[in-house]
This record gives structure tokens, sequence and C-alpha cells, in this order.
């Protein structure tokens, strides 16, 4: 029967996309609900912070996977995943923070500084949050300070922000 061996031939494609697609995009992408007014999906986070700390290997692909969908995702004007985005970077750079995760700081600052760059007072706030926990961390190797200096400046554009709307101006 031809759409019976179809829908067997559908299945097996999804089945086979599935296992190609690492397993740590799966968990990232799982933490993103359909409507991003639902949030970031706690029991998938926890689902992914418990991989990133029992393969930390892994920490640097999760950073560079996030960075890429937050991108987009601020391109697209999508900001309640961006915000959901920004929560599970900052919940991974909580658990993570005692391991070895250069690569994975690296992902999170650039994100920080693409949200500051945006035009968009909400997600500028986002990341200025996000930058505060992180400095926050206790570092026993701080290693950071080199990429300091573009924040310091863009901080510093923050406060001399000529926004029109005061209330804006002032968060």
């Amino acid at each position: 029967h031809p759409t019976h061996t179809h829908t067997h031939h559908r299945a097996l494609t999804h089945h086979f996309l599935l296992t190609q697609t690492p397993r740590y995009k799966r968990l990232v992408d799982n933490i993103f609900p359909e409507d991003p007014k639902d949030g970031l999906s706690k029991s998938d986070m926890e689902k992914l912070t418990f991989y990133a700390v029992s393969a930390p290997e892994k920490l640097d692909r999760i950073g560079a996977y996030l960075a890429e969908r937050l991108s987009r995702d601020v391109v697209r004007h999508r900001y309640g995943y961006v915000v959901i985005a920004m929560e599970a970077l900052d919940q991974l750079l909580m658990a993570c923070h005692s391991q070895s995760i250069k690569p994975f700081v690296e992902s999170f600052l650039h994100m920080v500084a693409k949200l500051l760059e945006s035009r968009e007072p909400d997600l500028q706030v986002l990341g200025t949050n996000s930058f505060v926990k992180f400095a926050n961390i206790e570092e026993d190797t701080p290693s950071y300070h080199r990429r300091y200096d573009f924040f310091v400046s863009q901080f510093s554009a923050m406060c001399h922000s000529t926004h029109e709307d005061p209330e804006t101006r002032t968060r």
C-alpha cells in the first residue's frame, strides 16, 4: 500500500534526522517553548545543565549554538526567545563556572555585546543584567580583562544616552 510505505519512510526520515542532530543541539532546542510567552522550559533546562556539567567539553559548543540562535532571534526581532536564551546562558554560567569555560564565556560575552549594540533598550537592559550577574561570579583565574574595554565603552555610551524617553534613558 503506497501511503503506508510513504508514512513509514517519513517516520524513518524523521528518526534519521533526530539521530543526526547532535545531542547538545537537541537539548538546547528543547528549552525553547513553541510560544516564547511560556518562558524557559524548566525541566529541559535541568537536562541541559546536567548534560553541560557532566560533559564540560561540550560547553563551548552549547555556548556557540545558543549564540547562533540568539543572533538569529535578535535579527528577526523575536525578543521573547532572546530573553530565554540569555536566561539559559546565565544559568549555565552559574552551574558550570568552576569548570574551564573560557570558550563558553567568549560566546556569552559575544552575545551580551550583541544585545548592548542593539537599538532596543529592552535588549540593552537584558545584556547589562546578564553582564552584572557574570561579573559577580567568583572567578579563580580572571582572564577576561582583555575583552572588557568594549563593555566599558558600551556602558559609558549608555550612561550618556540621549534616548528621547527619559524613563528609558534612566533604566
